[in-house]
């Protein structure tokens, strides 16, 4: 799978809350627009990090639920109309969603689409 997989060893304190407010689609769009690659990762924080690979379509989205090394487990297409019932939107409007900073917002930069660190 090309993504910016959640790195382990990322702090809690290293990550970006995806606030009620926030527009998945336009945190989508802002890593394609920064990485090249077709998507961003988010991860619903509890006793497991649920990790999920969100694509923005122009009729919704494309959810991809991976697991710990960043494999797609299964993925669901979701109407925009739809998606405020989908749990993504619904960790979020709870506080619990996040993603990963893009890489050069941590001084790195990304090189290729399968860029993994």
């Amino acid at each position: 799978m090309h993504a910016l997989l959640w790195p382990a060893s990322l702090p809690m304190a290293d990550i970006i809350a995806v606030d009620a407010g926030d527009e998945i689609r336009s945190l989508v769009e802002e890593c394609r627009y920064h990485t090249g690659l077709p998507g961003r990762q988010f991860v619903i924080t509890g006793a497991e990090r649920l990790a999920y690979w969100v694509v923005a379509h122009a009729s919704g989205f494309e959810v991809t639920r991976l697991d710990e090394q960043g494999r797609a487990m299964g993925t669901a297409y979701v109407s925009a109309r739809a998606f405020d019932a989908h749990v993504l939107a619904q960790a979020q409007q709870c506080g619990c969603l996040y993603t990963i900073p893009l890489p050069d917002t941590l001084g790195d930069t990304a090189d290729s689409s399968e860029s993994r660190w």
